[in-house]
């Protein structure tokens, strides 16, 4: 073995423990798999997951998932993602049968079976029983102070599927995607009857309004449920008399999730970065205006982008980008704008592909002028679809050039969307959570919380007083009253309803109206 070779390896088995070290702050780079393939390595299992597994992400620790898991679902895939396929494999749904890209799933093994055993070992041997449960938490209260709750009547009859809500900033209307290919726009002022309606392309996911309402660009996903489409577009949308006009933007997109713009080439039109979320292929990618066309280019070829902000991070004059990725590689990572339409890459907070990373705000939250990063991790609809211990809300304060140090959490399962604004206007932010994935047993039921905070970092969690439940998936923040305060609107996505012929009546939304005046 060579000298790197050996300093690289054995310099990762030290290090791997330590939880959110990023990979560029390690003075040596971790080995690939080729070459820990290619090596006779003695060592034990843990030794071998620090080794391995952080080839790809973080290294997970055992005490992540149960041991059940663990064994049928997260080291099955593990295994043969680097080429290693036992006995027990055959007559099993294979890589080739899932439509997977070339490429994901090894054609040649990176690991033996007996180095194999004793990683899988390591993991069985110290992964607990049954999930840890939640740490002790401050109750939630009954009731959630300065807001009534409104679920407004339709006579529709269409299923309960909202896959996007906004509310239109010059008019106040509330703008609602369907995810059978729709969008309704809704008139708060007349208990938000329906005043229209837009043909999309597939389920409407993001949306970004011209000069007015009149005119629009609109994201719309592809394929929804999991999968390795390409089928996501932009679209641009003008009002024609009583009728919409619609052309392609941005076509051939990987399951798009979120969509922002700002002018990175100081041409005067506004460029365009695109999360490309897709599954097992995706990218982040920025648009760039270039005469009647759109220049390309990938941020990061990876899945998992799920939300960016664009400010001038390094305040060196010029745009870069902050994003969220959420798939196997979690955390968060700067693209700090070079110029010429290059962008150096930087890793801010790393997380374990379990972690469940869903969507943040950049915002500064404890007055000290820094934006800090507020983040939901909550999702578990892949491998590991389990309550686990760390899904739940989190702040990590900003102590200054993006070091960013974690600094509350709140446990909540299943944590997915959230707001954040200063909802009872006393002069700081306050935080709305929507939980996609609650536990169901959970008393009360934990799928939207509101913490009110009072005072610097001191959050008071409330839960709402309903009647009947719902399962949630999306809420936006907006003033729909027009009273100088802001409202919150949550978008009911019923799973019973993506099979079934229904012919129950309408009921997509509840309102929180706020009573600040």
């Amino acid at each position: 073995m060579n000298s790197f070779r050996l300093i690289a390896i054995y310099s990762l088995i030290l290090l791997g423990a330590v939880f959110c070290k990023p990979i560029s702050e390690r003075k040596q780079p971790p080995p690939t798999l080729e070459q820990l393939a290619s090596e006779d390595l003695n060592l034990n299992g843990e030794q071998l997951a620090n080794a391995y597994c952080a080839t790809c992400h973080l290294k997970p620790e055992p005490e992540i998932l149960d041991k059940s898991t663990w064994k049928e679902k997260v080291l099955p895939d593990m295994r043969k993602r680097m080429g290693l396929y036992l006995e027990e494999d055959f007559g099993s749904i294979m890589p080739i049968d899932m439509d997977v890209p070339k490429g994901i799933y090894s054609e040649i093994p990176y690991i033996n079976k007996d180095n194999w055993e004793k990683l899988e070992a390591y993991y069985l041997d110290n992964a607990p029983d049954i999930s840890i449960p939640q740490a002790d938490k401050a109750s939630a209260n009954l009731g959630i102070p300065g807001f009534e709750i409104v679920r407004p009547k339709f006579t529709n009859l269409y299923p309960d599927l909202v896959t996007l809500l906004r509310v239109e900033p010059v008019s106040g209307k509330l703008w609602l995607g369907y995810r059978f290919k729709s969008i309704f726009v809704l008139d708060p002022s007349h208990d938000f009857h329906v005043i229209d309606s837009i043909e999309t392309e597939t389920a409407p996911i993001d949306i970004h309004w011209e000069d007015d309402s009149n005119s629009f660009e609109l994201l719309t996903i592809g394929m929804m449920d999991t999968s390795n489409d390409s089928s996501g577009v932009v679209n641009g949308f003008y009002k024609s008399g009583q009728d919409w006009v619609s052309g392609a933007v941005l076509e051939n997109l990987k399951r798009p999730v979120s969509l922002e713009y700002a002018d990175f080439n100081g041409d005067g039109i506004l460029d365009k970065v695109v999360c490309e979320f897709g599954n097992h292929i995706g990218e982040l990618s920025l648009f760039k205006s270039n005469g009647d066309q759109w220049e390309k280019v990938v941020l990061k070829n990876s899945p998992g982008a799920r939300r960016v902000f664009i400010e001038d991070l390094d305040q060196d004059g010029d745009l870069d980008i902050l994003a969220l990725m959420t798939q196997a590689n979690e955390g968060f990572f700067a693209f700090f704008n070079q110029g010429d339409g290059e962008f150096k890459e930087k890793s801010l907070l790393r997380f374990h592909p379990a972690f469940g990373s869903i969507d943040f705000q950049f915002l500064d939250i404890n007055h000290d002028g820094l934006k800090d990063l507020i983040l939901v991790n909550g999702d578990h609809g892949d491998l590991a679809p389990v309550l686990k211990n760390y899904h739940g809300v989190r702040i990590f304060l900003n102590e200054g050039d993006l070091d960013f140090e974690p600094s509350w959490f709140y446990p909540m399962y299943g944590a997915s969307d959230l707001e954040v604004a200063d909802f009872d206007q006393d002069g700081d932010l306050d935080i709305f959570v929507l939980s996609f994935f609650p536990d169901q047993n959970q008393s009360s039921k934990q799928n939207l919380l509101y913490f009110q905070q009072n005072g610097m970092m001191d959050f008071l969690p409330y839960a709402p007083d309903i009647e009947k439940d719902s399962h949630w998936l999306t809420m936006t923040k907006g003033d729909l009253g027009g009273d100088g305060d802001l409202d919150l609107v949550v978008g009911v996505f019923e799973y019973d309803d993506l099979n079934t012929s229904t012919q129950k009546t309408w009921s997509p939304i509840l309102v929180f109206k706020n009573q600040k005046k």
